[in-house]
């Protein structure tokens, strides 16, 4: 298993799920053992499926997105082995960037082609690689099991960067989908694929919204009990604020607190 690729990992769980009846859905049990696989390499201990599935209710992460790895999980989009089924709608099954057939794992991570990937993801890791620590390799498995990441700093839980890497894996992801959903919607071609700097400034604004999410949530008088702690929030974005050196140590309430990767704006733009 440890020198095996994901793509022959996921290759095996599909002989394997096709000839053994689990009494759950195929491509759930397929996800499960993915997503087991993917956390064992990045936490170095296997999870159980009820571990699995109780991660993805975690109320930290946004209900939309806790939605989106729900059906992720399931199987429930409607992504190339459905299409391919049905008569003269069998293209709506293939990757238009490559050819490929188009899985969840395909538009999320595995297309080379996909413009959506090539910029979120770099984004993604130049944002954690500011926090000094290794960027791991991303599989769809980490993706789904991405709200049990588990950093450790001197053999304690560094809950900071356990907590951002949750953030930019799910807000990644999650924008990939939706950013893909959007220009299938409208005509899905290579030519109305949206411009790189497009989604580049799509990205940022994710991403420095959740932050802004973040530092409101720290409001005791507005969420009670439910409020997060100063601490939290203050462990998982320190480090990659855009000018942090000019900050204060406590930045919550501070305005114009941003992420250290600014929007791209090419020559001409606006003129």
């Amino acid at each position: 298993l440890s020198t095996g690729s994901q793509r022959t990992f996921h290759r095996a769980l599909i002989m394997h799920c096709s000839t053994n009846d689990l009494g759950t859905n195929r491509q759930t049990k397929i996800n499960l053992a993915l997503t087991q696989h993917a956390m064992r390499k990045l936490r170095g201990s296997t999870l159980s499926e009820v571990e699995i599935w109780k991660s993805i209710r975690n109320k930290d992460i946004p209900k939309n997105i806790r939605n989106f790895l729900w059906k992720s999980l399931q199987g429930c989009y409607k992504t190339g082995e459905y299409w391919l089924k049905i008569p003269s709608y069998e293209m709506r099954g293939t990757c238009v960037f490559c050819g490929e057939p188009e899985s969840m794992s395909h538009i999320l991570i595995e297309c080379t082609s996909s413009p959506f990937q090539s910029i979120i993801w770099p984004l993604a890791e130049c944002l954690w690689l500011m926090h000094g620590t290794q960027w791991p390799e991303i599989t769809f498995g980490t993706i789904l099991g991405a709200g049990l990441a588990v950093f450790c700093n001197c053999r304690k839980k560094a809950i900071g960067d356990s907590r951002l890497f949750t953030i930019l894996i799910l807000e990644s992801a999650h924008l990939i989908w939706k950013l893909r959903c959007e220009w299938v919607i409208n005509k899905g071609t290579l030519e109305s694929t949206l411009p790189p700097d497009e989604i580049h400034n799509k990205w940022i604004h994710a991403i420095n919204l959740r932050l802004k999410f973040d530092r409101l949530q720290t409001d005791i008088k507005q969420y009670g009990s439910k409020a997060l702690k100063q601490d939290t929030v203050l462990k998982t974005w320190s480090g990659i604020l855009l000018n942090e050196e000019n900050l204060p140590d406590n930045w919550i309430w501070k305005s114009g607190v941003l992420v250290g990767i600014t929007p791209w704006h090419p020559p001409g733009h606006g003129r």
